[in-house]
């Protein structure tokens, strides 16, 4: 029932412009990998980063080979293996740095929760799909229930950072399939305004937050709101980030010469903060580059998104923008101070293999969506 399509004009399939995008975010991210890391992992992390981006491409080579409405009929499996594989984490899963997320494999530790948003993609949209309306508020309960398990899962991991992208998948693809982008906006501003107004009486009153926020997670929005008030503890990877991106100037210090990285100051230079990494070495023109490159990636996602055959095709494509943009904005934001700290790596730049090939596989469901807007070389 489930074919890969292969023919001779194959590489007529590819759209070129989105590969060569994506490619060169991946060469920054090798060049920033190579400098940042420490010195006794660097050359284990290339190793496997370059495994996973191996492993990436053959992933989109099969989703760009299979025809992406073909996984409409397997649908409930994917959902119900993207639950339990998120469930399997909560029970057998390490925790690393608060964030019970991890599973070991002995070779190499993986995330899940990386797999599982480009699954909850394909889920989400072949449901949304398949809803003859989307315009009053009652009509949110089914795309809420399929998104709550996930969600849940993942929440149950301490991983809040993820819990959150999840969430903007699912508001972005409910926007994407119609739903009135006043009433999200409506709703957006007043849970803001809750947010805002449960931390401020939190700091002023002392009174207890509604969500179940452990000190590790305090912590951080501290760091987010005062860092100055605890420069050596939970405002110290903000501060050193802020500053080894002002360190940079226009045109950076060069491969290897950043002084915030290179003598450990920088927290995570090739993960979580591999963008202030990037920024200290290659100056302002660096980062402008990379959010350059990032611009033109969003630009062909939103054209394979108005040209795509059906609805199904355009919501996997607007899905897999919600997830890209959500990390973007998200890790940027967090090395500058705009944004709380949290493990948001920034796609095919962070050290990541599991995170690299998610997104691989992502990029597969977009070039699949591409090349079938017209009939293919060989139908």
């Amino acid at each position: 029932m489930f074919a890969l399509y292969w023919h001779g004009r194959f590489w007529r399939m590819i759209d070129w412009p989105l590969f060569a995008i994506v490619l060169a975010i991946t060469a920054i991210g090798f060049v920033v990998i190579s400098s940042a890391a420490p010195s006794y992992e660097v050359k284990a992390d290339l190793i496997k980063q370059a495994a996973a981006l191996v492993m990436g491409i053959f992933a989109w080579a099969i989703l760009l080979l299979l025809d992406y409405n073909e996984l409409r009929a397997l649908h409930w499996w994917i959902y119900g293996f993207n639950v339990a594989m998120l469930l399997a984490v909560v029970a057998f899963g390490v925790e690393v740095m608060g964030n019970k997320n991890w599973l070991d494999l002995g070779v190499i530790m993986v995330q899940p929760s990386e797999l599982g948003k480009v699954l909850l993609i394909i889920t989400l949209a072949k449901q949304l799909d398949d809803m003859e309306r989307l315009d009053a508020w009652w009509h949110l309960a089914p795309p809420i229930l399929h998104v709550l398990p996930v969600l849940g899962a993942v929440v149950l991991q301490k991983d809040l950072g993820t819990a959150l992208v999840f969430a903007v998948i699912g508001v972005v693809m409910v926007y994407g399939r119609g739903f009135p982008g006043r009433k999200l906006l409506a709703a957006g501003i007043l849970l803001a305004a809750f947010v805002v107004g449960s931390v401020w009486s939190h700091y002023t009153y002392g009174t207890v937050f509604p969500l179940n926020i452990n000190p590790g997670q305090w912590s951080r929005i501290d760091a987010f709101l005062f860092p100055e008030k605890d420069p050596q503890g939970s405002g110290w990877q903000v501060l050193q980030s802020k500053m080894a991106i002002a360190s940079g100037d226009i045109w950076g210090k060069g491969s290897k010469q950043g002084e915030y990285q290179q003598n450990g100051w920088l927290p995570f230079p090739h993960t979580d903060f591999a963008f202030a990494a990037l920024v200290e070495e290659w100056g302002f023109v660096g980062g402008a580059v990379l959010l350059g490159l990032y611009a033109l990636l969003f630009l062909r996602l939103a054209i394979i998104a108005f040209s795509a055959n059906d609805r199904y095709g355009t919501l996997l494509v607007v899905g897999v923008a919600g997830l890209f943009g959500a990390h973007v904005l998200e890790n940027v934001g967090m090395t500058m101070g705009l944004m709380p700290v949290t493990g948001i790596p920034l796609p095919f730049v962070s050290y990541g293999p599991t995170a690299l090939l998610a997104n691989m596989a992502a990029i597969g469901l977009v070039q699949s969506v591409a090349a079938r807007r017209e009939p293919l070389p060989y139908d």
